[in-house]
């Protein structure tokens, strides 16, 4: 017979294998690691995402019944929602801060820089959320108040139809501002902040905050509560 098949037929000698008890630990690692990396590659792609799944999901799993948008002005804690202000106002609605929530959003700013486009994105922001209803109550230095305002679709509410003749009474004529529409008629549309404990008791940085609260806001009630925790009223 011809040799050369003969060697085709004849089998290929088998490799010694070794037993896996028999492997030392690194190379147990590199064993597992090399046969069935693909596996425990899925298996930890799949538990980040059912993890990132259920963070989501916690920290959105509740209901906001105030959300305060805060053009430059930033303090302590604000990006976890640890600071003084929220802390403050979360006590004084009566609310846990976890399943019920008030947002103060310190993330906002219309100052203009060069090759930024940081403030058209604010702006832009603040229009649309207010449009849809998204924003109850607005803090900013008095001219970003007078800003937004117009004769033709005002942006706040007058003070006159949420608060008391008292209310206003005990804030003060020198506390409130007002917008002058074109015809002379002045309506007042938000309160000044700066002798309240929103500066006086904070280290909140905005010079001369002034608040107002939204004509579209789905929460005024609220809005309109932040003014009395503010004043003390």
């Amino acid at each position: 017979k011809d040799m050369s098949f003969q060697l085709f037929k004849k089998p290929m000698p088998k490799e010694r294998k070794t037993l896996f008890k028999e492997l030392s630990f690194s190379e147990k690692i590199s064993y597992i690691f090399e046969y069935y990396k693909f596996h425990i590659l899925t298996i930890v792609i799949t538990a980040l995402i059912i993890g990132s799944f259920v963070y989501f999901y916690i920290q959105n799993n509740y209901d906001s019944v105030c959300y305060i948008a805060v053009v430059d002005g930033k303090i302590t804690g604000y990006d976890d929602r640890i600071d003084a202000i929220t802390q403050g106002f979360t006590q004084h609605l009566g609310i846990d801060g976890k399943k019920q929530r008030a947002e103060i959003d310190y993330n906002y700013s219309l100052i203009v820089q060069p090759m930024d486009q940081e403030a058209e994105i604010s702006r832009s922001k603040l229009y649309i959320l207010s449009s849809t209803g998204s924003i109850d109550g607005f803090m900013a230095n008095p001219e970003y108040i007078t800003y937004f305002s117009t004769d033709i679709e005002p942006y706040f509410m007058d003070l006159t139809t949420i608060l008391s003749q008292q209310e206003l009474s005990e804030i003060g004529e020198e506390n409130i501002v007002y917008y002058t529409k074109k015809d002379g008629t002045s309506i007042p549309v938000a309160v000044n902040l700066q002798h309240t404990k929103i500066k006086s008791e904070t280290n909140f940085t905005m010079d001369n905050p002034c608040y107002g609260v939204v004509v579209s806001a789905k929460n005024p009630e609220n809005a309109t509560e932040f003014i009395r925790y503010a004043f003390s009223l």
